[in-house]
């Protein structure tokens, strides 16, 4: 074997050593992303189980103080239409004791022009005197019972604003509570939410754009695939760039932030050493 073709097999065999030695970094670079992608994934997971059970307390809570407040309303109508039916009998009963009232003084007036019929006058005013003291009693019963009326209908009055303001404080609550999820980053749509416990569709796109942070990351990345494709805000891809025919170096992760037809804006929430993301660069969730 001549010298040069012994430097060969040494340059191969040290070429060998150096890509398996590489292999070897990428493999455990990958392990690493791996698991804190699947720690990412248990948090939000979480997160999400705490808000279904928070919203399912608020549309309980609301759908019971609901049904409450109606019956309540209901049972006040009642007592306000009793009230008006108690009113109009009352304004009948005085009307009839005016009107006895009117009876018996000119039964009176006729008894003293009438001397020969005194008694008998008499005794139609002694008659009438006890009609009228048993509608002045049936007159007190109905204004006590008016005034238990009243005093039924303020109280469920009370009752009502109280249920009004329970339900402003559950109110308050569910946008507290609303306004901390968000303010986590996290999804509050009950429907979204869903469909991001869901894998994302398989999709390939291109890294058409790319925008760098001040410290001159790329931080934002536009790419060739949207809402179209199935996507939504949440979703998270690999970015890679193809070196040759058989090989790929991984470059980060992206997680969609806006959104469109035919494009879409993905954050990069993963970087890796062996590359920059740039513009060409390939998009994918089969990596998923």
């Amino acid at each position: 074997m001549s010298f040069v073709g012994k430097i060969l097999v040494v340059m191969q065999v040290v070429m060998s050593l150096l890509f398996m030695a590489f292999a070897g970094a990428v493999f455990a670079i990958h392990g690493n992303w791996r698991e804190k992608a699947n720690e990412f994934e248990q948090a939000l997971k979480t997160s999400q189980q705490t808000l279904q059970v928070v919203q399912e307390e608020l549309t309980n809570a609301k759908r019971q103080h609901t049904a409450e407040i109606g019956t309540e309303q209901t049972r006040a109508n009642q007592f306000q239409a009793k009230n008006a039916a108690l009113l109009a009998e009352v304004a009948n009963l005085q009307a009839l004791n005016n009107q006895l009232e009117t009876q018996r003084e000119t039964q009176t007036g006729l008894a003293e022009s009438k001397g020969a019929e005194a008694e008998f006058r008499q005794a139609e005013a002694e008659k009438q005197r006890i009609e009228n003291e048993k509608l002045q009693a049936a007159l007190d019963k109905t204004n006590a019972e008016l005034r238990t009326t009243k005093d039924d209908l303020f109280t469920r009055n009370q009752s009502f604003q109280q249920l009004e303001k329970q339900k402003l404080e559950l109110e308050e609550k569910a946008a507290f509570l609303e306004k901390i999820v968000k303010s986590e980053g996290l999804e509050t749509d009950p429907k979204v939410v869903a469909k991001l416990e869901l894998p994302p569709p398989p999709v390939e796109g291109v890294v058409a754009d790319i925008k760098k942070a001040r410290n001159n990351n790329v931080n934002l990345v536009e790419i060739t695939v949207g809402s179209d494709d199935g996507l939504i805000k949440g979703h998270l891809l690999d970015v890679f760039r193809v070196t040759d025919a058989s090989d790929a170096d991984w470059l980060g992760q992206i997680k969609i932030v806006e959104l469109y037809p035919d494009t879409a804006v993905g954050e990069v929430v993963l970087t890796a050493k062996n590359g920059i993301i740039q513009e060409g660069d390939n998009v994918t969730s089969k990596l998923r």
